[in-house]
Order: C-alpha cells, then structure tokens, then sequence
C-alpha cells in the first residue's frame, strides 16, 4: 500500500497571502500535492497584521476552496489553520486561537511562525502566553532562523517544554542553502518528534514531501515516510500534551 502524507504547513487558499493568488492556481497545488502523496493538507495562511487579522473568515474560504477541490475531483482532505505570527498571539481572543488550533480538546496546538531573524525572549513569551492560555505549539521552520546561541537556546526550551519542530521540505533537500540545510538534518536527527511540511506557496514553492523523504531515505533513515506520515496524522489526531506545570495551572 501506497503511504499517504499529511501538510500541517501549507499556504493553500487563494488571495489570502503571499500563497497562491488564484482559485485555479489553489488547485492547481492542491493537484500537485495529490501528486506528491498528500491526501490531508491544514490550511494555514499567514495570521499577521498584513494578510489575515480576523481567523473567523479562514473556514469560510476553506469551505468554498473544499467545495472546487470535490467538483474538480482532487482527492485532498482540507482543513483549517494558520501560521500564527508572533505579534498576532496577545492581539487574538481564546475563541479566535481556537479556530486555527489543531487536536482534540485538551491537547490542541498551535503553528507559531519562527521569525527568520532569529529565535530570542520574545518568541519563549509568546509561547509561554499560549501555553498558559491552553495550547501546546509546534514551531515552524525553526531551521529557516539566523543560527544563533539565542536561537539555539529558546529552541531546546521549547523542546523541553514539549514543543514540535516543523521542518521544511526544502530545507533537507538544500533549496535555502547548505547552512540552513545542515541545521535541518542535524534538528532532524536529534529531535524525537520533528514533522517534515513542504510549506508550499504557490507554483515557485510546490509540495515537496516526496523529495525530502528521498533526500533523508539516501542519508541512510530507514522509514523517513514518518516524518510526513505516522507523526503528523498523531499531531491531527491526538494533539499534543502540554507540560505538566502548565496544565496544574
């Protein structure tokens, strides 16, 4: 049997960000990652103050995206979500967090965006408000952030905290340079739980699972489907378990 793959970072819906800015350009991807091997992809355009402030209209336009994709026949399972950008966490209300969080009750997370100029206290106070407001995190491309020692620090405390890495795609097959490379194999290998999502945006940023396993099959990992499979179905399904100290709260 054929495995399928799951995208828990995806910029599907159109006219939304800096994704696909067409309804055929939408299905286009969508066709795309069907190719790839997906068959469940989480929308999750950009909640930031210059694409999406109001996560209420993202299941809407899920909802009519999902309607084309059944028309057209393409086989994907569509969701919504978010990437969540840091400055959005303080400006959401608990009902509006909800919307884009993924799992069941009592473990539901969110994506949080790792800024691409570096990891600091800034982004540990953002998820230390989530976690307090009842939501695990899986950080996304955290390989994609200037390496630094901050950068390095606040993501072993997210991993002790209990976070998952999301890493990208064309990170492992070096399509953003051998530096940001070699930090996604070696998050890879030394992280239990890290997830691969192909963080596709449009025709210039296609799916790209497939790749990317192939890329970690030849670096010798003997079941890298894993990555895109069994691990991020658990993270839709089951959730993510805050750590004790927070749920005593």
């Amino acid at each position: 049997m054929a495995m399928s793959y799951s995208e828990i970072h995806f910029h599907l819906l159109p006219g939304v960000d800096d994704g696909p800015p067409s309804l055929e350009q939408s299905l286009e991807l969508a066709q795309l990652a069907v190719a790839d091997g997906t068959r469940t992809i989480v929308a999750t355009p950009h909640v930031h103050l210059l694409h999406i402030i109001d996560p209420s209209e993202i299941a809407d336009r899920v909802q009519e995206l999902d309607a084309r994709l059944r028309a057209a026949r393409i086989p994907v399972e569509v969701l919504p979500g978010g990437e969540l950008a840091l400055d959005m966490v303080g400006r959401l209300r608990q009902s509006e967090l909800e919307l884009i969080a993924q799992g069941p009750a009592g473990r539901r997370w969110l994506l949080l965006e790792a800024p691409f100029d570096g990891l600091d206290e800034s982004y540990t106070a953002a998820v230390d408000e989530l976690r307090e407001r009842g939501f695990a995190v899986v950080v996304a491309h955290p390989e994609r952030a200037v390496s630094t020692s901050a950068t390095d620090a606040v993501i072993a405390n997210e991993l002790s905290e209990g976070s998952v890495l999301q890493l990208n795609a064309w990170s492992i097959t070096g399509r953003y340079g051998d530096a940001t490379r070699a930090v996604a194999l070696r998050l890879l290998r030394s992280t239990p739980d890290a997830v691969l999502a192909s963080d596709a945006h449009g025709p210039h940023r296609p799916p790209s699972l497939q790749a990317a396993l192939d890329e970690v099959a030849a670096l010798g990992e003997p079941n890298p489907a894993r990555f895109a499979g069994v691990r991020t179905r658990a993270l839709l399904n089951r959730g993510l378990e805050l750590a004790p100290a927070v749920r005593a709260a």
